[in-house]
């Protein structure tokens, strides 16, 4: 991803990509579709759409079949924390959605790309669950959702995540770390955690804002 990214860009991205989901939702295509893969492809499209422009800065006009696989078998199996039910309904939905496209003159592509995601279905599934491909984000809301902390709950997500950055720190080696960090050793709570850069600047603030690293607290670092 180059510097030139652009939040305004990202939301002409998402408005075009929902104009045409809403659209979409309203043919037979989508009518095809299971009420499970519906209640999903809203989220899919609009995840779709996000990560090719944040992670290779590829609006809808150039989108090609080798963005479509890495986009759908790297990125959000690595990104996305969802049950494996939302990473099932990837290539079907998005299938639909690619032929869609192409019958309405959207994308030209269209039906390249559905065959694409639609050889990727297994793959999708297997490295969305494979846990040590996953991003720093996703592996702290998945440890979370396995601690049982309601991460709608910012107090519960902020001590949670104070004690996933110590174990962190333990594993690694740091020097600061304590010996037992996890369950039981009550160690003291540092007012702020603190904030470890990901892997890429676009990636999540490990803060736990919701806003890309480089957008947030890289500038203070």
């Amino acid at each position: 991803m180059s510097d030139e990214y652009s939040e305004k860009q990202l939301k002409v991205v998402l408005a075009t990509v929902d104009e045409w989901y809403q659209r979409f939702a309203q043919s037979p295509a989508f009518a095809r579709l299971s009420d499970s893969h519906q209640r999903k492809a809203g989220a899919i499209t609009d995840f779709f759409a996000q990560y090719t422009y944040d992670y290779l800065g590829l609006p809808p006009r150039d989108w090609d079949c080798e963005a479509v696989a890495e986009c759908c078998a790297e990125i959000l199996p690595r990104k996305v924390s969802a049950e494996p039910a939302f990473f099932e309904a990837i290539a079907p939905v998005l299938s639909a959605f690619f032929k869609f496209l192409a019958e309405q003159a959207l994308v030209p592509n269209g039906r390249a790309f559905a065959h694409t995601v639609e050889s990727l279905r297994d793959k999708i599934l297997a490295n969305s669950q494979d846990s040590g491909s996953w991003g720093p984000a996703k592996r702290f809301v998945m440890a979370a959702y396995e601690a049982g902390v309601d991460i709608q709950n910012p107090a519960a997500l902020q001590a949670f995540m104070v004690q996933f950055n110590q174990v962190q720190a333990a594993r690694s080696g740091w020097a600061g770390a304590q010996q037992s960090p996890w369950p039981g050793a009550n160690p003291p709570m540092p007012n702020k955690p603190t904030v470890r850069p990901p892997a890429h600047r676009y990636d999540p603030c490990p803060c736990g804002t919701g806003k890309k690293y480089k957008f947030c607290c890289e500038p203070k670092s």
